[in-house]
Parts: C-alpha cells; sequence; structure tokens
C-alpha cells in the first residue's frame, strides 16, 4: 500500500468510527445513521481500490467491537459495512442477477444477524410481531412471523440499496468531481 492509500484508509476509519460512535449519541435514526456509515466503503473504493477498502472494513468493524454498543457493531460487522464490497461486486459484473446477487448476500447476512441477535445477544427480534399474529392466527405463528419478517426486511433492503445508491451518486457528483 502506497502511503497516499494508508492516510485515505485512516481518515476512512475514523469518520466511520465517528459516525457509529453517533449511534450512541443519538438513538433515533440508527438505519440511516448505519447507511451512512456503509457509504464510507464505496467512497473508499472510488477514491482508492478494494484493497483499502476491505482494510477500512476490517479496521471500521474491529474499532466498533470497543467504541459503540454490541447490536451496533454487529449490525456494522454482519451487513452494513460489508455491504459496500459486496455492491460493488455485484454492479461491476453488470449481469441481469446483479439484483439477485444482493438479495442473496441480504438474506444470508440477516439469517447470520438473526442468529447472532437471538443466541449470542439474547434479543428476540421477531417475538412481539409473533404475539401480534397469533391473535389473528390460530396455528403456529413462529414460522409464518420468521417468513413475514423476511419479506418486509427485503423490501427494506431495496430501499436501503437504492438510498445507498443515491448516496454515491450525490458524491460522484457533487464531491468527487470537484476534488479531482
Amino acid at each position: 500500500m502506497k502511503s497516499k492509500e494508508i492516510t485515505l484508509g485512516g481518515i476512512m476509519v475514523a469518520l466511520t468510527s465517528i459516525i457509529l460512535y453517533s449511534t450512541s449519541l443519538i438513538p433515533i435514526n440508527t438505519l440511516t445513521i448505519l447507511t451512512i456509515a456503509s457509504a464510507i466503503i464505496p467512497i473508499c473504493i472510488i477514491r482508492s481500490d478494494i484493497k483499502t477498502a476491505i482494510f477500512v472494513y476490517i479496521a471500521s468493524a474491529l474499532i466498533a467491537l470497543f467504541i459503540v454498543p454490541i447490536n451496533i457493531s454487529i449490525l456494522y460487522a454482519v451487513f452494513f459495512g460489508i455491504y459496500g464490497i459486496i455492491k460493488f461486486f455485484s454492479e461491476r459484473s453488470r449481469s441481469k442477477l446483479e439484483v439477485l446477487y444482493k438479495i442473496g448476500f441480504f438474506n444470508i447476512a440477516f439469517i447470520i444477524g438473526f442468529i447472532l441477535f437471538q443466541n449470542v445477544l439474547g434479543i428476540n427480534v421477531i417475538k412481539g410481531v409473533e404475539e401480534i399474529l397469533s391473535r389473528f392466527i390460530s396455528s403456529d405463528t413462529k414460522m409464518i412471523t420468521f417468513v413475514l419478517f423476511l419479506i418486509i426486511a427485503n423490501l427494506v433492503f431495496l430501499v436501503f440499496d437504492y438510498a445507498l445508491t443515491l448516496i454515491i451518486s450525490f458524491y460522484m457528483d457533487r464531491i468527487h468531481k470537484k476534488s479531482r
């Protein structure tokens, strides 16, 4: 790595750490803050290369373990941090399957995150939804709730992907052109 890439990586890690730490200071709009933090990786790819972006992701995920609540650091490490790299490779392929690659990654990350939240942190993510559904459906609602939750999560993911694309486009149009 050149010194320019190391410097850029350090700045990006510091910026990501500050953004992630702000989730502790601003307890509302956590998903919005995580979306902004996830935009750092694609910006790093644009300004430098994929190696620097991977370094920024790993360093940011490790630092997040020490400075932010564990649930936020898990969300960043499992999905929000690495998604910029996945987005780069899936969009670079210019395949008609690009959306399926992204959704496939999201579902894998969702299930891993779900398992971590439930088994490591002891947070039952869908218990409230399950209780509401049990009032309307008399059968076993556990599987129905999980599938419904997964469908809604996929729709929210598509909105997230679009928002991230808008952030990257804004960066490219307004900031990157002027910095060159």
